[in-house]
């Protein structure tokens, strides 16, 4: 079958559990002395529970988003006892979370030389050798920490990934089902048996693997999208496309779960909603590019309302308003957010809001859209006299403001000032004179005037 090339095949596979933060690394333990130095000043802290201490210290401070008083704390640690395994484990996986590979790899190094048969250090260094993109390191790391603890299933599907890395399915596989029959629900070694399956054409077993996974986990994101691409291969499309809906409902800033429902819908011949998908995708190409200008310039508050008015039309409302709250707390005095999300007010028939923000907006930096916004709320709220005085500051005149003082002039008519409706009638009157006026005098786009021919040498 051939593919069309709006059919993005991106299968999920690296399902790996390791992570490298400080907040989740087990405990290791530490070879500190637990003499006192003879000195008559107060001894440094070197027992055991001095250093446990420390790193108590440290995980605090990483847990509050504190990296220098982390590293500071676990180099403080390193150096009143330099046997201290966790320690350098720990200062390691703060170094590679930072960026600093060489580091991070001296410490993991440092404390796999000070507990060799510890498979839970060689398994780490393994992952991290494995994101550096050092696979024959890493594989050596994972059959290192496999011979210690043969049913280490995270080593074993993490040399499966490795394997995959480099194109040996055998191997992979072999590590997969390794895994699985130490522990059966071991989902992400269902899902990455699966891709191996994919990768060999056997659709029908990835499709397989998926079921499982999906059964003990049934808001997996991968097994879904991998299932979906398995039952495309199958032209099973009516199943990939809610198995791509499953997916976009759990991560629904994912172009590529569209894409792939678009393909779907194609195949189907669902033109409508192949239409509606690309749409998205198209919002949200625009809406990573806004995302883009926010990062790159995060004190212009014009950028978060641009995000702000792109995710409200594009029915991510909370959202947008939490855009909109950023703008304000990085300019407070940038009117134009506050206008802005008054229109948004207004559209959801908040009266009383819109009314609120525009004139937050008009006391801090005045401007005809806050004028003409509020005075669409007054006209809706019925303040006819408010909505009037505000289309006039906004220099506005359209049908909606001739509509204003048509409902005035009723009113004044109700109360009997007759002489008032009258000149607001005639005003109303004037103003749909005007708007006509205006649109028989407007040159069509693309033509030109008799008059201009002859200097432009146009023939006649």
């Amino acid at each position: 079958m051939s593919r069309p090339i709006w059919f993005h095949r991106t299968v999920s596979r690296f399902a790996t559990v390791v992570s490298l933060g400080l907040c989740s690394l087990p405990l290791i333990g530490c070879g500190g002395s637990t003499k006192t130095p003879a000195t008559d000043k107060p001894a440094a802290a070197t027992t055991t529970s001095d250093i446990k201490s420390l790193l108590a210290r440290s995980t605090a401070a990483l847990q509050q988003r504190q990296w220098k008083s982390a590293l500071e704390t676990l180099n403080e640690a390193v150096t009143l006892d330099p046997k201290c395994t966790e320690a350098y484990f720990q200062r390691g996986s703060l170094l590679a979370d930072a960026g600093q590979a060489q580091a991070a790899l001296v410490d993991f190094s440092k404390a796999i030389e000070l507990s060799p048969k510890d498979a839970k250090l060689r398994h780490t260094r393994g992952f991290f050798l494995m994101t550096q993109k050092q696979i024959d390191f890493a594989i050596a790391d994972f059959s290192a920490a496999i011979e210690i603890h043969p049913k280490h299933t995270q080593a074993l599907n993490n040399r499966g990934l490795a394997w995959l890395s480099k194109g040996d399915l055998a191997k992979a596989r072999a590590d997969f089902d390794q895994a699985l029959q130490i522990e059966p629900k071991y989902v992400e070694s269902l899902i990455n048996r699966g891709f191996v399956a994919y990768q060999s054409k056997q659709h029908k077993q990835a499709v397989a693997d998926y079921d499982q996974a999906l059964k003990l986990q049934p808001e997996n994101v991968n097994a879904l999208n991998n299932r979906g691409l398995a039952h495309f291969e199958l032209q099973d499309y009516e199943r990939a496309v809610t198995d791509f809906s499953k997916a976009i409902a759990r991560e629904r800033y994912s172009a590529k779960f569209y894409l792939q429902r678009r393909a779907c819908y194609l195949q189907l011949g669902r033109e409508n909603e192949a239409q509606a998908d690309a749409g998205r995708v198209a919002w949200l190409s625009k809406l990573n590019d806004l995302n883009r200008n926010a990062a790159q310039d995060p004190k212009d508050a014009d950028n978060y309302v641009k995000l702000a008015q792109h995710l409200i039309a594009g029915g991510e409302s909370k959202v947008g308003l939490a855009s909109y709250e950023t703008a304000m707390q990085v300019q407070p005095k940038y009117g134009r957010a506050y206008s802005s999300r008054a229109a948004f007010w207004l559209s959801k028939g908040e009266l009383d809001k819109a009314i609120a923000d525009c004139t937050l907006a008009i006391k801090t930096e005045p401007h005809f859209e806050a004028y003409s916004i509020r005075g669409d709320a007054y006209l809706q709220n019925s303040e006819f006299n408010l909505a009037i005085a505000d289309y006039r500051k906004a220099k506005r005149i359209d049908s909606q403001v001739a509509q204003a003082y048509r409902l005035r002039a009723k009113q004044m008519a109700d109360e009997g000032k007759t002489d008032e409706a009258n000149r607001d009638r005639e005003r109303a009157a004037e103003i749909e004179r005007e708007m006509k006026s205006v649109l028989l005098n407007v040159t069509p786009r693309g033509v030109i005037p008799e008059e201009e021919e002859e200097l432009l040498g146009i023939p006649k």
